[in-house]
């Protein structure tokens, strides 16, 4: 259902189908009761990416929820196989490059796509991606301050629909750095000030980071879309 109506279109916000929102956000596993989504990572830690992964491997359901909070422990499977790979840069970080080798490693059933560097095509890439309903991790650095760079989740998109066409102007995500919201399919978003052609745009988008923590401009650095390869077209969910 849209969320607003104006004179030139609707307001809508679509988000990733397999999510459920309620007083948590969760996802249906096979056989099982519905799984929480989010991860926290601490204040300590820099491990931002490994727990984008992590969150999207529970929403593709191909991960357990119980799995990736005990991997450190694990000796088999796909949450042993994600801190071997990138258990590693639990206090120092890691660029996209890495993030995309660790899960071509894993031979998961996955299309990993990716686009990198501070420019109009990997803004046009993540728009693109979260318009087709991939999940989609997002590293960005801060406009203010080249040493604040962070990852986070991309599980949707907002904009104003025009008939069929959707002008995307936020993008939707799970950010492990704060704690999840009630009710929501995300507790942050990245928006811009005006709907633009990226087809004709060369420089980089200065999006505004907004959560109920913090708020500030930034710029996008990578982008990696996740996509199963069993799976036909994702469909969307709108309000």
């Amino acid at each position: 259902m849209p969320a607003q109506t104006t004179a030139t279109g609707c307001r809508v916000q679509r988000y990733h189908p397999a999510l459920n929102l309620g007083d948590m956000l969760t996802v249906h596993a096979q056989r099982q009761e519905a799984v929480e989504v989010h991860m926290r990572q601490s204040s300590a830690d820099s491990a931002c990416a490994l727990h984008c992964v992590a969150m999207a491997l529970i929403v593709l359901n191909m991960v357990k929820r119980s799995a990736v909070v005990a991997m450190t422990h694990r000796k088999y499977g796909v949450a042993a196989d994600l801190y071997e790979l990138l258990g590693h840069t639990w206090l120092q970080g890691v660029f996209a490059a890495e993030v995309v080798e660790a899960l071509e490693a894993m031979e998961l059933p996955l299309r990993v796509r990716w686009a990198d560097g501070f420019d109009a095509d990997t803004d046009a890439f993540a728009i693109n991606s979260l318009k087709r309903g991939q999940l989609t991790m997002l590293a960005y650095e801060a406009s203010c301050s080249e040493r604040h760079r962070h990852f986070v989740l991309g599980v949707g998109c907002g904009g104003v629909m025009h008939g069929r066409d959707l002008a995307i102007d936020s993008l939707l995500v799970l950010d492990p750095s704060i704690d999840a919201l009630p009710f929501s399919c995300c507790n942050a978003i990245l928006t811009m000030d005006d709907t633009l052609q990226m087809s004709k745009r060369r420089k980089s988008i200065q999006w505004s980071y907004a959560s109920f923590g913090a708020c500030e401009p930034v710029r996008l650095m990578s982008a990696i879309s996740l996509v199963p390869r069993e799976r036909g077209s994702i469909g969307w969910v709108s309000k």
